[in-house]
């Protein structure tokens, strides 16, 4: 299991799920989405987004909750819809890719994909969680936009 460096986490919150993830994952590779309780982060929940794992040739990913940090962000709710349908999702289509590949966490930063006033980059956190312990069914990932 590779373990990620959180003091190369570019906020708290990051450090925050990534510790939570750990603690609910158990002795487990990950932990499945019935252990993440909403009530136990409710804190982190805006910068949050979550992914479920649409398995087929090739594996695609439907966003499942969309933090409101990241539709201020993007300027767009996401929820529902198919990363692909985004003219900028594909690094994160990749990254993800192989997240389920590996069933092993990142941590990702690079530039933001918009012109914008209020940040240059983000960085994003993204943990697997898993109904069996075996395939990755929904990635959970926390994001920071920062200058």
């Amino acid at each position: 299991m590779t373990h990620l460096d959180p003091t190369s986490f570019t906020c708290e919150k990051q450090r925050e799920l990534y510790a939570y993830w750990l603690k609910v994952r158990g002795e487990s590779s990950m932990p499945s989405r019935k252990d993440i309780n909403p009530m136990d982060i409710p804190h982190l929940l805006s910068s949050i987004w979550m992914a479920d794992v649409l398995h087929g040739d090739p594996v695609g990913f439907k966003a499942r909750l969309f933090g409101t940090d990241l539709v201020r962000a993007f300027q767009l709710e996401a929820t529902d819809r198919r990363l692909d349908e985004f003219s900028f999702t594909g690094g994160i289509i990749k990254r993800m890719t192989a997240l389920v590949e590996t069933r092993q966490p990142y941590f990702w930063k690079g530039p933001f994909p918009f012109e914008t006033d209020d940040f240059k980059s983000y960085s994003t956190v993204s943990l697997p969680l898993s109904n069996d312990d075996k395939v990755v069914n929904i990635i959970i990932c926390s994001v920071h936009f920062y200058s």
